[in-house]
């Protein structure tokens, strides 16, 4: 029972983060929409896209990919369904931590570091906001993400703990990790079509 419970939260974060991806919305991942999300979420931020902080997120991105189809893309296509996102997510991530070290960690640390508009090693309300606007999170959804993740609310995250709450939300199989609140109410009944999810 325990097993089922930790794989449907596993699998439901995976859903949630394919519908990220998924930016034409055609039912299947390529590099085009990881490189179009790290886009996304530079013009959301209002950041220049020749800069060295903008420049980071689109490589680390591109690694971040080609780490990931590496661990499943078995037919070499370059597309992944939302059947073999779940898969090779988990053997990426949770069956491989130091998989997670080696391409999504730098991926994270780059978002957060652009988030963090003034270098103060921390992430405003507000900034945070627009990161999730460009993930296609809700407004509801990303005022849930900010208060479950802020504790002290003193208004702002770390950027340590912003990076931290990641890999909780794409590893852990715990219920109760604070990170599984990074994009808000996954749980919420309607946003799962069977096919995608429903930002």
């Amino acid at each position: 029972m325990v097993e089922l419970l930790q794989r449907d939260l596993i699998e439901r974060k995976y859903d949630v983060c394919f519908g990220h991806g998924d930016q034409n919305d055609d039912g299947i991942l390529e590099m085009a929409d990881c490189i179009a999300l790290g886009a996304r979420v530079i013009a959301y931020l209002e950041e220049p896209f020749d800069s060295p902080k903008a420049l980071e997120l689109l490589r680390s991105f591109g690694q971040f990919w080609q780490h990931l189809t590496g661990k499943l893309d078995a037919d070499h296509d370059g597309k992944i369904t939302p059947e073999e996102f779940r898969e090779g997510m988990r053997q990426a991530w949770v069956d491989d931590p130091g998989g997670f070290e080696t391409a999504f960690r730098p991926a994270a640390q780059a978002l957060w570091n652009l988030c963090d508009k003034n270098d103060n090693g921390t992430v405003a309300a507000e900034e945070f906001a627009r990161f999730h606007k460009a993930f296609g999170t809700s407004e509801e959804n990303s005022r849930i993400a900010f208060e479950k993740l802020d504790t002290n609310g003193n208004g702002n995250l770390s950027v340590d703990e912003l990076v931290d709450a990641w890999k909780e939300f794409y590893t852990s199989l715990d219920p109760d990790a604070r990170g599984n609140w990074l994009f808000g109410d996954i749980w919420e009944k309607d946003i799962w079509d069977g096919t995608k999810v429903k930002l």
